[in-house]
């Protein structure tokens, strides 16, 4: 048990009861920043004095569109911190109530409001910005360039999340507002300290911007040339007819989607492969116990949904000892990763390539591993794995009640259009631009949390 004494004068200023905020490591931060402010400049974040205005639209009824209705395409709250994301569903353009206050414009910093991993900041980038966003982000505008830079880097800092998560509220989901927020006061570090911060952290959007929205075109690119998925001649509910010596290990209906069947026979036609023909699929098997510890202890471990973001948010560590066969869940560079495990109508099956900041890094056993076999290049691997014609066998051939999975057999049955032609240089020189914006952004980081462990103690 924690105990803590709490003067009569903290509990009137900070106008909070709750055990949880009085000992958050936030408070002890919030006293280090109150020594900071001898040598410090603070500025309030929100309000009319502000250096800006936080906010989140209201509750909205999703309107999804119908086939062939004008559409924008939506995301969830943590799809923003993928390197690639897609859309998480198409709402209709002209039946949605209100849409334009979903969208998000360029330079916006988006901030998750609520849940166990609240506070992770990102910007707005061109590749963003075609996407609309739900209530559950707070929006943060900064009209100055640096000062915008310099908080999103600060907002980074583990100073900051603190700060944040003190004033979170809520009984069983966790949430802070715009007016929490707002009430932030951010430390101004010396002029030149934050246009040397904010020049890297530019530098780290231009180059994340560059790679989502260099890879998408490449992508729509390639998928133009390939068979395309033929459209659907009758509703699902009529069902279909498959033949009894159609029918392999599977019962259920997806695998057998004419759709599925009809994408897969034309990719083989136009000269496709198998997925087994041209890489390796791995899924570490069994389950292990967890051992978590701080990070100079042990080595990170990618979950599902972190594999799939270039900051791995609440990233976990576990140290070698702990795996009876650590080299089985390791990862390596130019390999592709994926959801193995997952919804199917989600993100499941969507591949990314293992960059070489994470070889070395561990996965869980809900994520299955692709490894290209010897000629063929993991930078194409990965555009054909993405295409939509690979993604609706992926996920067809999931199973699962709950929580559907997939295996490396199915994924080995999976047929890839034939492979691009393109420079595989421009590809890998992309994913290479992710490594070195996350670089950029942690030197930025580094920075201000040196500054700030000087002056507040």
């Amino acid at each position: 048990m924690r105990v803590l004494s709490v003067s009569s004068n903290v509990l009137s200023s900070t106008g909070r009861l709750d055990a949880k905020f009085h000992l958050s490591e936030g408070s002890a931060v919030a006293a280090r920043m109150h020594c900071a402010r001898k040598t410090l400049e603070f500025r309030q974040l929100g309000g009319e004095d502000g250096i800006g205005r936080a906010w989140y639209p209201t509750r909205f009824k999703r309107i999804y569109a119908v086939l062939d209705e004008d559409f924008v395409p939506y995301l969830r709250p943590y799809d923003v911190f993928s390197y690639l994301p897609r859309a998480a569903d198409r709402l209709s353009a002209t039946r949605s109530h209100r849409l334009t206050d979903y969208r998000i414009s360029k330079d916006t910093i988006l901030m998750t409001c609520s849940g166990r991993n609240l506070g992770p900041a990102v910007i707005t980038d061109a590749y963003l910005a075609q996407f609309v966003l739900s209530h559950d982000m707070i929006r943060l505008k900064i009209e100055d360039e640096t000062l915008r830079l310099y908080v999103l880097g600060y907002l980074a800092t583990t100073t900051a999340q603190h700060l944040l998560r003190r004033d979170k509220g809520g009984s069983v989901i966790d949430h802070i507002t715009p007016n929490h927020v707002s009430a932030q006061k951010i430390p101004l570090l010396p002029e030149e300290e934050m246009v040397q911060i904010a020049s890297l952290m530019k530098q780290s959007v231009h180059l994340r911007e560059a790679s989502r929205v260099g890879l998408s075109a490449l992508q729509a690119d390639y998928e133009n040339s390939i068979p395309a998925i033929e459209r659907r001649r009758k509703r699902l509910c009529q069902g279909w007819t498959v033949r009894s010596r159609d029918i392999r290990s599977r019962m259920d209906a997806a695998p057998y989607d004419p759709v599925v069947v009809k994408t897969r026979k034309n990719l083989l036609k136009s000269g496709g492969h198998r997925v087994d023909a041209l890489a390796e699929v791995q899924k570490p098997g069994g389950r292990y116990r967890t051992l978590y510890v701080t990070p100079e202890h042990g080595l990170p471990l990618l979950s599902g949904a972190q594999v799939l973001q270039f900051r791995p948010i609440n990233l976990s560590f576990m140290p070698e000892k702990a795996l009876r066969n650590v080299d089985r869940y390791r990862l390596r560079a130019g390999w592709i990763a994926y959801q193995a495990d997952g919804r199917a109508e989600e993100s499941l099956g969507e591949p990314v390539i293992i960059t070489r900041d994470r070889d070395g890094w561990l996965a869980s056993g809900h994520i299955g591993r692709v490894i290209a076999k010897d000629g063929v290049e993991p930078g194409h691997l990965w555009m054909a794995l993405r295409t939509a014609q690979a993604q609706i066998q992926i996920k067809a051939a999931a199973s699962g009640s709950v929580v559907d999975s997939t295996f490396p057999a199915d994924i080995e049955e999976v047929v890839l259009p034939p492979l691009p032609t393109i420079d595989v240089r421009a590809v890998m020189k992309l994913w290479d631009n992710f490594v070195r914006a996350q670089e950029l952004e942690a030197q930025a980081v580094a920075l201000i949390e040196a500054s700030l462990d000087t002056v507040g103690r």
